[in-house]
Formats: C-alpha cells, structure tokens, sequence
C-alpha cells in the first residue's frame, strides 16, 4: 500500500510545482470592485454577488433573487407598494426605501431620484442619468467606480464592470 501511496502522492505535488517555478506565479484572483453613487436621478442596474446598501427618495426597485429558496434575502424598508411578479422578482414603489442586498448574487434595478448606493462585490451593469441641459436638468448625480474620482452620470446608457482594477506588477 505505501509502495503506491508515494508514487501518486509524488504525481499530486508535480503541476503545483510546475505552476510555482512559472514566471510570476498562478494570476492573482480578481478583487471585487466598488461603486458608489451619491444623489442620482435616473437607472441604476446591477448584476452582482457581494454587498450593495442603499436608498432611494422617491421611485421604484426591482430585485431579480436567482435562487429564492435560500438563506439569503434582501432587505427592503419603507417601500409603500411591494408586487411580487413571481417567485424570483419582487419590485418596491414608494419614497424613502432603504435596501440591503447581501451575500449572494441578486439583479437589481434602481429607478427615480435622490439614488444613493454603495456596492461592493464583482459583476456587471449599467448606468443612465436623466441630466439634459435643453431641459434644465444640470444636476443628475455623481457616480465612481473603483474609488476613481466622482464624476457626473452618463447622460447615455454606460455598461461598467464591477471588478477591482488591474494592478500592474
């Protein structure tokens, strides 16, 4: 039993070796990225598995869960209307909802004024501010993605990747 033991055990530790003796090593895993928007006036979606808290003035938001039937719920407060569409989307009306979607992955979208949110975690959305000097709206919020600096929202759909930057070597 131990003639086999040494031999197999010998074949385990080769590709850990082999990995280790390459040049800079096994990639580093990929680092969850932040969001955070302050005073947004437009949509907000996000696809994403970590932490996102955050409020809402006045508006709606729709949380898609994948997987209902686990431990994991998001927390909504001071929605005025709640419609369960089915057993997976739940969307929430009103002003002043405060949520926590925490711990697993969740679709949330994020619709109305005074948006306020704060994301941690890795995944992928967009975003879209109402601002249209034409129509007299300078101020639709600012937004940062990675602790860049605040900037304003789009004024057009902007797809973003929620996954810390690359760091170079």
């Amino acid at each position: 039993m131990r003639k086999l033991l040494v031999p197999f055990l010998i074949l385990l530790a080769l590709p850990g070796t082999a990995w280790a003796s390459r040049e800079g090593g096994p990639p580093p895993p990929q680092q969850d990225g932040t969001l955070s928007i302050r005073e947004g006036i437009g949509v907000v979606q996000l696809s994403a598995r970590g932490s996102v808290t955050g409020r809402l003035d006045r508006g709606k938001l729709t949380v898609i869960d994948p997987n209902p039937f686990d431990d994991k719920r998001p927390v909504v407060y001071g929605a005025t209307k709640t419609t369960y569409r089915n057993n997976k989307t739940t969307v929430y009306q009103g002003r002043n909802i405060r949520f926590r979607l925490i711990g697993a992955l969740f679709n949330s979208k994020i619709e109305g004024r005074g948006i306020y949110l704060s994301a941690i975690g890795r995944g992928r959305g967009w975003i879209d501010g109402v601002g249209d000097p034409a129509a007299g709206i300078f101020f639709d919020g600012v937004w940062s993605l990675n602790d860049e600096p605040y900037h304003s929202l789009p004024d057009d759909r902007l797809d973003f990747q929620l996954v810390a930057a690359p760091t170079p070597r």
